[in-house]
């Protein structure tokens, strides 16, 4: 099957602007890698997924991995490290499958065995003390649904998960060295890639382990797997654009075209294509990765993976003893899926004409006009990039700070300043809290507070403005809230509630001046946060809370105006929250459910002595808190 090098060049052009430009890509790593230099109560954070890996097609997911801070795994008893202050587990590999472990917990003296109700997790096992996979996940579920998150209620392989499987969060437990059954990954001979400098900072990150054991075994519950993710990671940063799109692409053919048969739907999973890649990749030399030679590139691919399949051989990267394919297939179902793929090999690259992200690519122009300029995309990247969700972090300033003296790139620079003024925005909430407070103290507090909110401003046009002003009405000055908000305001236009600086005017700006010129969607409220109207305290004292800017904008005003007496301006700014709310409505087509939003208006109109109308708006926003994490409820109740 012959390509022209400028076929394959056009093919090329067009992928970058349907999956992403190696910029685009690049951007969509560097923010969840600076999501990653935050630490949780739950542990640091990893992200993995096709969002961290750079993908942000239909049905791309983002798993979150959280260390335990309080356990380290040890090969063996040899490596133990003396004095370490953490809960100490030993691999036991005797009696399991490849990729799979058993850990014992190494009992001592000084072992604080009371954290975590770790009595519960501990199971007898042929005389050895074993730390339970399962019963480590139920533990994690009842704190997660009782403590953090009450969306996350249930178990989803490793991860805990919602009830949408939208949310994968798992916790895990790290050995700090690479172990011994991976070991033969390190010198096995290889064409260039990975390159020995990869391979040593691979090695130097260890590895992880997550709870879920071989499937089928007699003793799954005790088994915990060895997950390379970090290591995934960071090799799937390091593919050129091409490799990277020949990824991309095998996972458009996965999820749109041979699981439109429902028969194969997930016989195949992403990890076997990640897989694949990673073979092919440190077998081929290098060169062969090139824009004009992408179709050549895929082709080769996909008769890989057609093999692969056809002897039901993948072996597992980093240990190979491990066949991913052993008794994956029937017959049936094999002979099915082969037919699939050999059909789409037959058809050569057209055969994404009938998938969903690639089908126009047969109206594609030959001559590429660029309509916006590369910073405009990545503006619009990085607005879309998802924020995060959970408990409030413990953020690492210092290195955010060091990071950035070393950056090389705009686009680093850019990503890791706006990152730092965010992060500045959420400094305030997370100081110590200090019973009956002098008023040395208190102002210290307030100036330490008010110095972190002004470094946050740097954000975008409208959130950290909003922060600001918040917690100036939380200190009762209330006119200097308002002449905030009016200025947060100004710079949006009325009709369509962006930002009056669009995105068309911005092209000759530098890229941070592009992002901070532009407009977060929402105002994040943390768990107790300290700077949230006393009015809202009841919702953000389990979770963070996510209020859209400029509804929260007219909500601030019309506490500020209430405050003041200034009733004219209250009955204003309440109107301008119902009009909110119905075109909140029409634009999500019915399905309103910012409860939030309903709730402050609920409140106002509470404040107005409007029962009736408060009533409502409890109402509908209770209907929507399936997980009754609001005040909602609450509120509607103390009405009756």
């Amino acid at each position: 099957m012959c390509h022209s090098k400028s076929e394959s060049l056009h093919f090329y052009k067009y992928l970058c602007l349907k999956i992403g430009s190696d910029e685009i890509i690049r951007a969509r790593r560097l923010l969840y890698l600076c999501s990653d230099l935050r630490t949780f109560k739950s542990g640091p954070q990893i992200t993995s997924g096709s969002k961290a890996e750079g993908l942000q097609l239909k049905g791309s997911d983002l798993d979150l991995m959280f260390l335990n801070p309080k356990f380290v795994v040890y090969e063996t008893e040899k490596d133990y490290v003396q004095n370490d202050k953490r809960i100490v587990l030993i691999m036991d590999t005797e009696d399991t499958p490849s990729c799979f472990t058993h850990l014992r917990i190494r009992l001592c003296a000084n072992c604080k065995c009371s954290c975590l109700c770790l009595t519960q997790i501990l199971q007898q096992h042929r005389g050895e003390t074993l730390f339970s996979s399962e019963l480590y996940k139920l533990h994690a579920l009842n704190t997660m649904t009782c403590f953090m998150d009450p969306r996350l209620n249930k178990i989803h392989g490793p991860c805990l998960s919602d009830g949408n499987d939208e949310i994968d969060v798992a916790h895990c437990i790290k050995c700090d060295k690479w172990v011994s059954q991976s070991q033969s990954w390190i010198y096995r001979p290889r064409s260039i890639w990975p390159s020995p400098e990869l391979i040593s900072k691979i090695t130097s990150c260890g590895v992880l382990f997550v709870p879920i054991g071989y499937k089928g075994s007699i003793n799954e519950n005790l088994q915990w797997r060895i997950s390379f993710s970090v290591a995934e990671k960071i090799l799937i940063h390091s593919f050129s654009h091409t490799q990277f799109l020949c990824y991309a692409l095998l996972k458009i053919l996965l999820k749109e075209i041979v699981e439109r048969n429902h028969d194969l739907k997930g016989l195949l999973c992403s990890y076997f294509l990640k897989t694949l890649m990673f073979w092919i990749s440190e077998e081929i030399e290098t060169s062969f990765w090139r824009p004009d030679n992408i179709i050549p590139c895929f082709m080769a691919c996909l008769q890989r993976l057609i093999y692969s399949i056809d002897y039901s051989t993948l072996l597992h990267y980093f240990i190979p003893e491990n066949n991913l394919l052993y008794l994956r297939f029937n017959r049936k179902n094999r002979n099915t899926l082969i037919n699939i793929l050999k059909n789409c090999y037959q058809t050569g690259f057209q055969m994404f004409s009938s998938s969903e992200t690639l089908h126009d690519y047969i109206r594609f122009p030959c001559e590429i006009i660029r309509s916006v300029c590369e910073n405009t995309t990545l503006v619009k990247t990085i607005l879309e990039y998802e924020f995060p969700r959970n408990e409030p972090p413990n953020i690492n300033i210092v290195a955010m700070h060091t990071l950035l003296r070393h950056c090389k790139t705009e686009l680093s620079r850019c990503l890791l300043a706006w990152s730092i003024a965010i992060a500045y925005q959420r400094i305030p909430l997370t100081l110590p809290h200090i019973n009956n407070p002098n008023n040395k103290q208190q102002y210290r507090f307030y100036q330490h507070a008010l110095s972190q909110l002004l470094v946050g401003l740097h954000s975008d046009v409208i959130s950290g403005w909003l922060k600001l002003a918040s917690f100036f009405y939380v200190h009762k000055k209330y006119l200097t809230s308002i002449d905030i908000i009016n200025h947060t305001l100004s710079k949006c236009s009325d009709k369509s509630l962006v930002p009056n600086i669009t995105l068309e005017r911005t092209q000759n700006l530098k890229l941070i001046s592009q992002v901070t010129s532009l407009m977060i969607p929402f105002v994040t409220f943390e768990k107790r946060s300290s700077v949230i109207p006393i009015e809202l305290e009841f919702d953000v004292r389990n979770m963070v809370i996510f209020s859209k800017s400029i509804p929260c904008a007219y909500f601030l005003r019309f506490l500020c105006c209430y405050h003041l007496q200034d009733l004219r301006s209250c009955y204003s700014c309440r109107s301008q929250l119902f009009t909110t709310i119905i075109e909140d409505h029409i634009l999500s087509n019915g399905e309103h459910n910012d409860t939030t939003l309903l709730i402050s208006v609920g409140i106002a109109c509470q404040m107005l002595g409007e029962t009736d109308k408060a009533k409502n708006y409890f109402r509908f926003a209770a209907e929507r808190d399936e997980y009754n994490i609001t005040s909602a409820a609450f509120r509607l109740r103390q009405l009756w």
